[in-house]
C-alpha cells in the first residue's frame, strides 16, 4: 500500500513557520506508525494559499494519485487540503471515485474518507469563509490606509521608507539621487533608453532590482524576486514616467478582485493621488518636459536624437523593393524641404531600386483626398469589417459566462446533495434544523452568483448590434479632424492608418487598419 503525506503553509516569514511544517510532518508520521504504515513521501507546499488549487506539490500529488502511485493521503486537517469549499469537496469525491483514501487525523475526532461525515460540507464551507473573511479584512484595512496616503508595501528606487511616529514616510536616498537626476538629464538632452542604459552600465550604477536586493540583504532579509545587474530599457521608461520623483505618491495602483487572483492595473482616475507628499528629486518643469518628449518619441518611433518629426515616419514602404521609405531632407537650400525616400535607393541607387521621393506636404494632401473619398462610403466599410468582429466578441463572452454559469449550477447541486445526505442521516430533529440552517448561507451565496451570471448572459443576448453601428458615427468626426487639420497629430494617424505604399510610378496606396472599430473607444 502506497501511503503519502501532504503539508501546506500559507506563509513563511524568516523561517518562523518551518516548525509548523515539521509539526505537520510529525503528525503524519506518528499516525502512519500507529497503523504500522510507512510513509513513502510527503508533498510540501510552502507559502501557498489554500484557496488556490494550482499549488505545485498538490498538483504533483494529484497526478501521482491518478496514475495509481498513491493509495492513502494523510494530511493534518481539511484546511491543509484547501480552503475553497466546492473544490475541496470535489477533490475528496475524486479520491473516493478512484477507490483511494484521505485521512485527516486532527479533523475533529479524525476523518477518513472511507467513513461518512455528516457535516463535511459545513466544515469545508467554514474553511472557505475563514480565508474570505481574512481577505476582506486585509483588503479593507489596506484600502483605508491607501486612502490616507499611508505606505503599505513596495520598494521605491531613489527613496527609502523611514518610520516616524509609527508611520512610514518617504525620504530621498542620497546614494541613488544622482542616478535619477542623470537619467532625466540624459533623456532631456536627447538620448534614447538604450544609450542611457549603456552609460549607466559603464558608470557601474546599480539597477533597481540589484540595489533593492542589496538593501534587503543588509537587513538580513531575503529578496525573492529575480534581479539583473544590467540596465534595461523598460527600467529607464518606468523611471521617466513615474511622478513619484516630483513628490507625488500614488496608491491603489493595482487591485485584485479575487483571492490570490492576478492584480489588475487600476485606471489613473481611480487611484489615490497625493501631490507634494515627499521631497522631490526632479523639478516639475523637467518632469513635464520629459513627458512631452516621451510622447513625441513614442508617436514617431524615435531612434536617437530627432531633428525633425516626420509625420508619416514608419508608415511608408516601397512598392518596388518592399523596404521602408524614410524621412529625409530632400532639399536644403534655398528652402528646406522635408519628405521621404526609399532606403534601398538611398543606399544603392538605381542598381537596386528607383527613386520614390515625395514631399511631406504632397503626401499629406493626397492622404486627405483619400480620406474624403473614403468618408462617402465609410459606413459600408465599417459594416464590412467591424460588425462581424463585434458579434464574435459578444459570442466569446457568452460562451465564457455560460461555462461559469454551468460550473456554479454544478457546485449548487453538490451542495444540495450533501445537505440532503446530512439531514437524512441525522435522527434528532433539533440537529436537523441546525444542519439545515447552516446550509442556508451557502445556498444563498451560490444562488446569488447564479443569478448574477444569468443577468449578464441575458444582457449580452439583448445587446442590439444596431447600437454598435450608431456608436460608430463618432468615427466620422475623426476623419474630419484629420482632413481639416494643417498637420494632424501622429496619434490620429496611428489610430486609422496601417501603411502607405509608394509604387514605381509614384502612385500611392493607403491602407487603413482592419480593427478600425477601436476608434470609437479611444479618447483623442
Amino acid at each position: 500500500m502506497n501511503v503519502v503525506g501532504y503539508v501546506r503553509l500559507s506563509r513563511d516569514e524568516d523561517k518562523e513557520n518551518y516548525a509548523s511544517i515539521i509539526t505537520q510532518q510529525d503528525i503524519i508520521n506518528e499516525f502512519a506508525k500507529s497503523r504500522s504504515w510507512w510513509v513513502e513521501r510527503i508533498y510540501i507546499d510552502d507559502n501557498c494559499s489554500g484557496y488556490t488549487f494550482d499549488r505545485p506539490a498538490f498538483m504533483k500529488m494529484k497526478k501521482d494519485l491518478i496514475n495509481g502511485k498513491i493509495d492513502v493521503i494523510i494530511a493534518k486537517d481539511l484546511s491543509r487540503l484547501g480552503r475553497h469549499n466546492a473544490r475541496t469537496q470535489l477533490f475528496i469525491e475524486e479520491v473516493r471515485e478512484l477507490g483511494k483514501r484521505i485521512i485527516l487525523p486532527e479533523e475533529g475526532r479524525g476523518y477518513d474518507s472511507d467513513d461518512e461525515d455528516d457535516i463535511l460540507g459545513i466544515k469545508t464551507w467554514y474553511n472557505e469563509m475563514y480565508v474570505k473573511d481574512i481577505s476582506r479584512k486585509i483588503r479593507s484595512n489596506m484600502n483605508s490606509k491607501q486612502k490616507k496616503g499611508e505606505l503599505i508595501m513596495g520598494n521605491f528606487y531613489g527613496y527609502q521608507k523611514t518610520k516616524v511616529n509609527d508611520k512610514f514616510i518617504l525620504t530621498v536616498d542620497e546614494e541613488i539621487k544622482p542616478v535619477i537626476k542623470l537619467i532625466f538629464k540624459l533623456y532631456i538632452d536627447g538620448l534614447g533608453y538604450k544609450k542611457i542604459c549603456n552609460i549607466l552600465d559603464e558608470k557601474g550604477y546599480p539597477t533597481p532590482s540589484e540595489y533593492i536586493k542589496r538593501k534587503h540583504e543588509e537587513k538580513g532579509k531575503v529578496f525573492k524576486n529575480s534581479t539583473t545587474d544590467r540596465w534595461q530599457t523598460h527600467m529607464i521608461q518606468r523611471i521617466i514616467q513615474n511622478d513619484i520623483y516630483i513628490g507625488t505618491l500614488r496608491t491603489k495602483k493595482r487591485h485584485s478582485k479575487l483571492i490570490k487572483g492576478k492584480p489588475d492595473k487600476v485606471p489613473i482616475e481611480e487611484q489615490y493621488v497625493f501631490q507634494d507628499n515627499h521631497e522631490a528629486i526632479i523639478s516639475k518643469k523637467d518632469f513635464e518636459l520629459a513627458q512631452s518628449i516621451n510622447l513625441k518619441r513614442k508617436n514617431t518611433h524615435y531612434r536617437g536624437k530627432a531633428k525633425y518629426i516626420y509625420l508619416f515616419s514608419g508608415f511608408i514602404t516601397c512598392g518596388n523593393c518592399g523596404f521602408a521609405v524614410v524621412g529625409k531632407n530632400l532639399k536644403k537650400l534655398p528652402k528646406i524641404q522635408y519628405g521621404y525616400e526609399c532606403t534601398t535607393y538611398n543606399k544603392y541607387g538605381l542598381k537596386q531600386c528607383k527613386s520614390h521621393a515625395i514631399t511631406e506636404d504632397k503626401l499629406l494632401f493626397f492622404f486627405k483626398e483619400f480620406l474624403k473619398d473614403v468618408t462617402d462610403q465609410y459606413r459600408d466599410y465599417i459594416n464590412s469589417i467591424d460588425i462581424k468582429e463585434k458579434k464574435n466578441d459578444i459570442n466569446k463572452a457568452l460562451v465564457r459566462l455560460q461555462n461559469e454559469f454551468n460550473i456554479a449550477n454544478e457546485e449548487l447541486k453538490i451542495l444540495l446533495n450533501q445537505k440532503i445526505k446530512d439531514i437524512i442521516k441525522e435522527s434528532n430533529n433539533e440537529y436537523k434544523k441546525i444542519i439545515e440552517h447552516s446550509y442556508v448561507q451557502l445556498e444563498n451565496e451560490k444562488k446569488k452568483r447564479i443569478n448574477e451570471l444569468s443577468e449578464k448572459i441575458s444582457e449580452l443576448q439583448r445587446l442590439n448590434i444596431n447600437n454598435i453601428e450608431n456608436n460608430m458615427e463618432s468615427n466620422m468626426q475623426i476623419f474630419s479632424n484629420i482632413i481639416n487639420s494643417d498637420k494632424p497629430s501622429r496619434k490620429l494617424l496611428e489610430l486609422i492608418l496601417e501603411k502607405i505604399i509608394i509604387h514605381d510610378d509614384k502612385s500611392l496606396e493607403f491602407k487603413l487598419l482592419a480593427d478600425i472599430d477601436k476608434l470609437t473607444y479611444t479618447n483623442i
